[in-house]
Parts: C-alpha cells; structure tokens; sequence
C-alpha cells in the first residue's frame, strides 16, 4: 500500500478537525453583544415606513403586491399593525438586553415575516437585517452590555460565561465579506457596470437635483468619461474590502475604506438601513478577545483622568484595562504582542481602537513618529 494511500484518509480527518476547532473554539461575544445594541436603531428605521402607514390605515395588501406563496399566513390589518408595533417595541428591548433573547428572537421572526409578505417588499439590505438579526437571535450575545447582565450582578448570581462557541461571528464575518464580494464581482461582470453607463444614466435621471452644486461640480458628476473611470474605483472598492477584512494586515484599511464607502452611498443613493447596518457590522472584525491591552494612565492629573474615563465610556469592544501609573509618568500602551508605545503614539493607538474615535485616528498610525515608536518597541 502506497503512503499517498496510508495518510490519504488522515488530511480529511485533520483538516476536520482544525475546522471544528476554529467554529467551536470559546471566543468574546462582546462584538455581538455591541452590535445588538447597534442592530436595534436599524430595525427601527427599517419598520418606520410600514408602522407609519398601517397607523394611517394604509398596508401592503391596499396596493400592488405579489406573495412568495399561497399559502403564507396574511393577518387583518389591525393585527398587522399591532405586530409592527410590538417589532418596534422588541426592538427597543434587544438593544438594552432586556429578556434579550426573547426580544432579539421576536424582533427578527416579525421583520422576516414582513419581508416574506410580498416580493415587492425585497430589498438586499432587508435581506441583510434579516441575516443579522437571525444570527444575533441564536448567539448568547445579552450576557454583556445588557439589563439582564446589570440584573443579574445587581441581584448578586453569578454572571454567566462571557465566551461561546465562535461560529455565529465566523458566519456573520463570511456574510458580510459576501455582500461586498457578491456585490463587487456582479459589477465587474457587467459590462454596463464597469463600464459606467449605470452611474452615468443615474446622475444624468437625478439631473435636476443637482442644482445646488457648483458648475464645476455638476460638469464633472454629469461628464461621461468620470463614470467610466469612477465605476471601476467603486468595483474595486468592494472586492478590496470583501478580500482585506480576513487578513489582519489589510483590516484596518478596509473597515476605514467600508465607512468611507458606506458615507459615500448614503451621500448619493437611497439605500435604507444598509449604510447604517453596514458601519455596524464591521465590530464582528475585531479580534474577539477582551482586556488584552493595557493603558497606564498618572491619575494625579486631570487631564489624565479625563482621558482614563473617555477610554472607559467608550471602550465599547472592552480592549483595554486601565491601571494607574506612578506619578509623573507619561501615557503609556501595552499592546497584546508587549509592544509598549507612550506619549502621543500611544494617544494615537487608543484613538485608532475605540470604535467611535477609530476611523478618524487609524490615519494617524502611519505618521512616521508612530511607527518609528511601534518599531522601537518591537525590538
């Protein structure tokens, strides 16, 4: 019997087994626990514009519609408002994890039954919410930034495990590289697309709304040959950031280049929730790992202090612990691989990690100071 036939069987087995661990291997859910919190406000403004109409009287069924199937379950409209409103409500209390998991599970079986009412009521970011929301409804993401976590320590029971299996983030990470990959990939294979004629025909239809731009704004938006060369940025936009979220090295980049991207549509197309839902999904990147980082701030300071508590208030994701430091030290970073940055390159790096502060700092890593300080440091 050959080797090849010997250890043949054994490759499947191992590559098995390496699958396993990476899906079931404990990890944070504090990323998941965040974008709960985040999911909610986006659930709101996707059912905004139904519960409004069915309060005035007017539903889906009072104008054209198709249903998927004869058999799915329509409800009296008193009954379909009523259920919009207990969605809103659901919503409400997903995002302060009140009985979290009840109302994460309401609020995404009611937006997917809506969505299943009618084809007309498609749309891609729908259909995104409802991924979301189906994912965050079967992970133990309400055991942190939540009431029920706040009842639980205020009753005096032990909190529960902070780490779950990871294969809920490891599939809302492999949607969410889908949908710039899938998105990306449809337009480099159409030819209109890459081409800029579907850009170029958007702007020269919204013509008239462009009115409030300059001359020279409106000369460039509407000339043929800027779409040409624009469509192929926003092509290789989207595959840049479908392939630069799964490499550490890339992933700043892409998430700062994903916020600039979703800006950039909302500024120029009526696209929902999804640059809202977009933005918020990009926390499931985050190394889901917590407190690995530690900040050593002087608290004899005011300034000090100050910058202590911001980083605490907004240190959602839970990456840095903060310890006191002898008197007249400076600001100092200790990176999870021990590399230890202080000063201004250290006020840089804990900018460039809060994730409200993220995007405007990530720049301000590669001004030569700092990296020469993180190289220093590596040494």
């Amino acid at each position: 019997m050959s080797a090849a036939a010997v250890g043949g069987p054994a490759r499947p087995r191992r590559l098995n087994a390496a699958f396993d661990e990476l899906l079931g291997r404990p990890v944070s859910m504090r990323a998941l626990a965040l974008l709960r919190v985040l999911a909610g406000p986006a659930v709101l403004l996707h059912l905004w514009p139904f519960l409004t109409d069915a309060l005035d009287g007017h539903v889906y069924s009072d104008s054209f519609y198709e249903p998927y199937a004869s058999w799915y379950p329509e409800l009296p409209d008193a009954l379909y408002a009523g259920l919009l409103a207990l969605a809103a409500l659901a919503a409400v209390a997903m995002s302060l994890g009140f009985l979290t998991r009840v109302a994460t599970a309401a609020t995404f079986a009611v937006v997917a039954y809506n969505l299943f009412l009618s084809t007309t009521h498609f749309h891609n970011n729908r259909a995104y919410l409802v991924v979301v929301l189906g994912l965050l409804a079967v992970a133990p993401c309400g055991r942190e930034l939540s009431v029920d976590a706040w009842r639980r320590r205020r009753a005096g029971r032990p909190e529960l495990g902070r780490s779950a299996p990871a294969w809920p983030l490891w599939l809302l990470r492999f949607e969410c590289a889908v949908v710039y990959g899938a998105s990306g990939l449809s337009k480099l294979l159409d030819p209109d697309w890459f081409g800029g004629t579907v850009t170029w025909q958007r702007v020269v239809q919204a013509r008239d709304e462009l009115d409030s731009l300059p001359d020279w704004a409106v000369s460039v938006l509407t000339d043929r040959s800027f779409h040409t060369g624009a469509a192929k940025l926003i092509v290789l936009t989207e595959l840049f950031i479908a392939v630069g979220l799964w490499s550490r090295r890339t992933r700043y980049a892409a998430v700062w280049v994903a916020v600039v991207f979703h800006l950039a549509i909302e500024g120029s197309a009526s696209v929902q929730v999804f640059s809202y839902l977009g933005i918020a999904v990009l926390v499931v990147w985050a190394v889901p790992s917590t407190r690995d980082r530690l900040v050593r701030i002087d608290p004899s300071g005011a300034g000090m202090r100050r910058l202590g508590g911001l980083v605490r208030a907004l240190d959602w994701l839970a990456r840095f612990r903060v310890e006191p430091a002898p008197a007249g030290s400076p600001l100092e970073v200790v990176d999870r691989d021990g590399a230890v940055l202080r000063g201004a390159p250290a006020l840089a790096f804990i900018l460039s990690r809060l994730p409200l502060t993220a995007w405007f700092a990530l720049p301000l890593l590669l001004l030569p100071s700092v990296r020469r300080a993180r190289r220093a440091s590596e040494r």
